[in-house]
């Protein structure tokens, strides 16, 4: 998970534990009248999530398996890289990449420094690993690459060199397409069998896209666009299925990706899945700003109260859609429409105000004060708070950083020291355990989903865990 979600932080007070204690249970028993915890959060079906494992963990789960680059690669000197976007040069640390069903690492040899940050590195090697086992199910060599993109649908990996469009399939490590670009490749996409690409001329003054099939890139169309401002870069990128943009700060064209048609400009901030655009104004102090919701031809939906910066880079599993949650309210994913309202879901820091959410477990938004002491569970359909704990880390702060999965009941936590189960019923901490050192003093150690289980990361190896 990405480090730039925000820890909720703070110090556990003991000499109030037993007052906080029987408020929160005063508290339960009026807003539970008509809810259930236990029943609600398991009565129906997890549709999606992100960050999310299949199995329950209802108590620390055990460490099974550990691989380390020499587990993966017979060269002498190979390391492990940081996937997916750090495959060109290596920075002294390296970790795995989730594809649904399948752990993809990659392994070279580093070069000789530069005088730039890292090391160069030498042909890449892709490993898939089975998740239940560590052990490796395939190995294909790729030759020199600069990434692949985070985002894996339909498993494929959609990997890039400067001039160069790799896409492999990540059950079987069978490359489907190596295709030489004329431009210099930037973005790539595939949703329902149809591959988009974005990049720019050598002069960085034109983006080229293409979108065609995994056979012939370029097959259904190729397009160029002249930078509007002499001078001034082209950034394309994809937000597939339904656009692609180019621009920056109160500019960004906004285009059709099935008929490279522009529909509209604006100050764009974000893109959802659901296919609403966000505008963002950012302060000049560097606050959130303004914000506001757009629809698919860029008409204004809504204005987004007390905005907050959006980051959408929580764990969440829940049985329907889930809502956009910005500034204090719920919005309707697809229309844009105000769900509820509840400020909770930001804080109102002095740097200005940021979410305050951590995760998303079926029914319930967990969301954290602003001093980190507690966390609090909000309901999805309504946003009303139906609980409030203390915060399980006895040394977090309000500057610490979290990162987390989600198994469809639990919300699992960790400081980059220790892990923390929380019961996204009733917030109660269900069980702890320690992280292995990162054994590097730039990093923290991690937790991340990887092909549906719990897995730990520190600077060059990664352990799966199973249920105890």
């Amino acid at each position: 998970m990405n480090s730039a979600a925000q820890w909720f932080t703070g110090r556990n007070r003991r000499g109030i534990w037993i007052v906080v204690l029987v408020v929160v249970v005063g508290v339960a028993a009026i807003v539970w009248t008509d809810r259930s915890p236990r029943q609600s959060q398991q009565a129906t079906p997890v549709l999606g999530g992100r960050f999310r494992i299949s199995p329950q963990l209802d108590s620390a789960p055990a460490p099974r398996w550990t691989v380390r680059a020499s587990d993966l690669s017979d060269e002498p000197g190979a390391v492990l890289l940081s996937a997916p976007h750090s495959l060109g040069r290596y920075y002294g640390y390296g970790g795995p990449m989730d594809t649904g069903t399948m752990i993809v690492a990659a392994t070279a040899v580093p070069g000789s420094a530069t005088g730039e940050a890292g090391l160069p590195v030498g042909p890449v090697r892709m490993h898939g690993i089975d998740p239940d086992t560590g052990k490796p199910r395939w190995t294909t060599d790729v030759g020199e690459i600069d990434g692949c993109g985070e985002l894996v649908l339909e498993g494929l990996l959609t990997c890039h060199g400067t001039h160069r469009v790799l896409i492999v399939d990540s059950a079987t490590g069978r490359v489907l397409t190596d295709h030489t670009t004329d431009f210099e490749v930037m973005d790539i996409a595939v949703r329902d069998g149809v591959v988009s690409v974005a990049g720019r001329t050598a002069d960085w003054q034109t983006a080229v896209i293409t979108r065609g099939t995994v056979a012939d890139i370029a097959a259904t169309w190729r397009k160029t666009y002249p930078t509007p401002i002499p001078g001034e870069p082209v950034t394309p990128r994809i937000d597939a299925p339904d656009y692609f943009r180019e621009g920056r700060d109160g500019k960004v064209r906004v285009y059709d990706l099935r008929s490279g048609e522009l529909l509209f400009t604006a100050p764009v901030g974000y893109v959802f899945d659901g296919g609403l655009i966000a505008t963002q104004v950012i302060d000049r102090s560097g606050s959130a700003g303004t914000v506001a919701l757009l629809g698919r031809d860029g008409h204004r939906i809504a204005e987004v109260a007390n905005a907050s910066f959006i980051l959408e880079w929580y764990p969440a599993a829940t049985a329907t859609p889930l809502p956009i949650l910005t500034g204090e309210s719920a919005y309707d994913r697809t229309s844009g429409r105000v769900l509820w309202t509840n400020a909770l879901i930001g804080l109102d820091d002095p740097t200005g105000r940021k979410g305050a959410i951590v995760g998303v477990v079926r029914d319930t938004v967990i969301v954290r004060s602003l001093d980190g002491s507690t966390l609090s569970g909000l309901d999805l359909a309504d946003g009303h708070r139906i609980w409030q704990r203390p915060s399980p880390f006895a040394n977090a702060s309000q500057f610490t950083r979290y990162e987390g999965i989600t198994d469809a009941s639990h919300l699992i936590l960790t400081d980059g020291v220790t892990v923390q189960a929380i019961d996204g019923a009733d917030g109660s901490s269900v069980w702890s355990m320690p992280l292995p050192p990162s054994g590097d003093s730039r990093l923290h150690s991690a937790v991340h989903a990887m092909g549906g289980r719990m897995v730990t990361t520190t600077a060059q190896e990664f352990t799966g865990y199973a249920a105890g």
